[in-house]
């Protein structure tokens, strides 16, 4: 698992652990008592406090760490910069109004309100935390969040920050306008890309706070994966959504190629276009009129359609072969040349696994879709039963052949050079015919929107989890025509 985590990737983790069942609320419980820790055993005689809170996350965490803290005298004076109605966090509200609660009965703790910028003071506290903003700036930053960094970096305190300094892009360290300048910064979970490439001086001291996310949240895709999806822009155009080839079918086997389209089309492309044999095109073609059909000679694909298929490809963002293809080496021909020459994410499934050479992917961008049995015949190798010694051959394998690896099974394990994660969703009914090509028409579907190893790590995810869902309504009887209406 990473070490450092970009902001997204940190959202992903905490939503992946509401997933896992564990209560955001816990986090935030978490977060502020291990702030409050840091502060008692590493400033004991340091006994004023004051906390700048903003309205999301990060200002939740400062109203547990106020609670915290006033259980061991120290002086508190918690700044909230808004109006408490205008927090939004539920974990937030709720921490909120404890803290709120607590301060008509304990002396020690001195809430301010601030609305406007002409309210905040000169601050000469021991110790200020800082817990305004935790997103990325990309603008001057507003009123009165930017006087509130002024009188934090003017302060003679030691200044903490949660998470990165207010003002400090977290994913890319970048300061727009102005940020706070932290002694310390204490980061939640893991550390943050910004934290790295942020001037040294302006986050001083980083050190990692363990807020009691489960290592599951990030070792299993989840339900937080999915942020990673983009977001359809409204004002788009027909294509810049993503689109797609796929090179497949024979006279024999046409359906791989109608269910891959279609799950490639559910999955939120505009176009998908297909080159299939002239014995299979005009089935295609008659399934749905949304596909963009090239018919080539023949009953096989051969290098005959190479020009074809070189054509296409500058019009798409990913390709899938092997969908339906068969085992003819005219075929293992056309793939070998495509891997080889083509530009593009590729992504090998099915019959293509049994034809394209593995040298041949070292300098291409490709996703292998094997099963265990196409797996150890791809490679020329024998998986172990032990879990950990699979997964090391796999990372291994995908540094070596530079390629994204999602091998199939109860337990999908997907792994590229720089990570793997683990799929759990899914069941003994997706061995029903078809369900590898709609996953597979999945993954070049995301591949167009997202990197390779993310690809096929939602779409194991997605196509798993709504084969449970159909479990559950129809038991083992369920068809992969059901999942393609679920997706």
């Amino acid at each position: 698992m990473k070490e450092v985590l970009t902001p997204l990737e940190m959202r992903c983790v905490d939503k992946n652990t509401e997933y896992n069942k564990l209560p955001t609320l816990v986090l935030m419980e978490n977060a502020g008592s291990q702030i409050a820790s840091y502060i008692i055993e590493n400033y004991p005689d340091k006994k004023k406090v004051s906390l700048y809170a903003g309205t999301g996350g990060n200002g939740g965490d400062a109203f547990v760490a106020a609670r915290h803290l006033l259980n061991h005298d120290y002086r508190i004076h918690l700044v909230l910069l808004s109006r408490p109605e205008n927090i939004k966090n539920k974990d937030s509200i709720l921490n909120w109004n404890v803290i709120e609660h607590i301060s008509k009965a304990d002396g020690n703790i001195r809430i301010s309100i601030i609305t406007d910028s002409t309210q905040l003071k000169p601050d000469n506290s021991d110790i200020i935390v800082d817990a305004i903003l935790g997103t990325g700036i990309n603008g001057k930053l507003r009123q009165p969040v930017s006087k509130a960094i002024d009188i934090i970096n003017y302060s003679p305190a030691i200044r903490l920050s949660v998470d990165v300094p207010s003002g400090l892009n977290p994913l890319t360290g970048e300061v727009f306008d102005k940020c706070v300048v932290a002694h310390k910064t204490l980061t939640l979970h893991k550390k943050k890309t910004g934290l790295l490439d942020a001037q040294s001086s302006y986050v001083g001291d980083v050190v990692v706070l363990d807020i009691g996310i489960p290592r599951v949240s990030e070792k299993y895709v989840g339900e937080g994966d999915l942020l990673k999806i983009p977001k359809v822009n409204v004002n788009s155009h027909k294509g810049q959504n993503g689109s797609v080839l796929i090179v497949g079918s024979n006279k024999d086997y046409v359906g791989a190629v109608i269910f891959a389209a279609e799950s490639a089309l559910k999955s939120g492309i505009d176009l998908v276009y297909i080159v299939a044999p002239k014995s299979s095109a005009d089935i295609i073609k008659s399934y749905n009129p949304e596909f963009i059909v090239r018919k080539v000679d023949g009953d096989v694909l051969s290098l005959d359609c190479y020009d074809d298929v070189c054509e296409l490809s500058k019009r798409v963002d990913s390709i899938l072969i092997g969908s339906g293809a068969g085992l003819d080496d005219t075929t293992a021909e056309l793939y070998n040349k495509m891997v080889n020459d083509i530009d593009k994410p590729i992504i090998i499934d099915a019959d293509a696994l049994k034809l394209v050479d593995k040298e041949k992917i070292i300098k291409a961008n490709t996703i292998l879709t094997p099963h265990h049995a196409e797996f150890e015949k791809f490679f020329s190798i024998k998986l172990p039963s032990d879990f950990d010694e699979k997964i090391g051959i796999l990372r291994k394998l995908s540094i070596e052949y530079n390629t994204t690896i999602v091998l199939k099974a109860k337990t999908d394990i997907i792994v590229n050079s720089d990570d793997y994660k683990l799929n759990d969703t899914g069941n003994a009914g997706m061995t029903v015919g078809g369900t590898g090509d709609i996953l597979a028409g999945m993954i070049t579907a995301y591949s167009t929107k997202m990197n390779l190893f993310d690809s096929a790590c939602i779409s194991t995810f997605i196509i798993g989890q709504v084969a449970d869902k159909l479990l559950d309504e129809k038991g083992y009887s369920y068809t992969s025509n059901d999942i393609l209406e679920k997706i």
